[in-house]
């Protein structure tokens, strides 16, 4: 395939034709069958490497403007039926790889909506100093709840992402432990919970 993008921000490997470009968004949101936000699928695109940002923007607005996607007032893009008959008509034009990496970012960014919205994570400033993570599980009748203290707002970060990442985890470990269910080993360097 002829090269007629941009290589900037692009891993070996990567897409530097607009229409692999357009076939691999299609293909992506044909697969997830959500619509993603717009700045997502930018984002997965490019942070992952897999096209230059400038070409899968200027992608999205042609398979737009021909009909292969459409775009809802929140700015969520999903494909059409043309498109995902364009998708799986010229698939196998996109590296296997590339399908893969950018359905599997495409659902982790769809599990992340979703944690974030069924759970609660918030960082504040603690009186006491350094900043609290304020977690609960569930939103209406929270299953679990609780507050951390941690030292600075860079590490607050990383505890709430690691808490939305897999919340339910966290509460299955929790029970487990105070259930008598888990077993708990640790060592200096771990701590490891094998659950029922």
């Amino acid at each position: 395939m002829e090269r007629d993008a941009f290589s900037a921000g692009v891993e070996p490997g990567g897409l530097h034709s607009h229409h692999e470009i357009k076939i691999l968004v299609c293909y992506m949101l044909s697969s997830v069958r959500e619509p993603l936000p717009r700045t997502a699928v930018l984002d997965i695109l490019s942070g992952g490497g897999m096209a230059n940002f400038f070409d899968a923007s200027a992608a999205i607005d042609d398979l737009l403007s021909r009909g292969n996607l459409s775009e809802t007032d929140d700015d969520r893009v999903t494909v059409t039926a043309t498109g995902r008959h364009a998708a799986t008509t010229l698939a196998d034009m996109i590296p296997y790889t590339l399908r893969e990496r950018s359905v599997d970012a495409a659902l982790r960014l769809l599990a992340r909506q979703r944690s974030e919205r069924d759970n609660h994570a918030e960082i504040v400033p603690a009186e006491e100093g350094g900043w609290k993570v304020i977690c609960s599980v569930g939103t209406a009748a929270p299953l679990l709840r609780f507050e951390l203290l941690v030292g600075d707002e860079l590490q607050a970060q990383q505890v709430r992402d690691r808490f939305l990442n897999d919340p339910l985890l966290l509460y299955q470990s929790m029970i487990g432990i105070l259930a008598g269910d888990a077993t708990l080993r640790h060592s200096p360097e771990q701590i490891v919970i094998d659950l029922p």
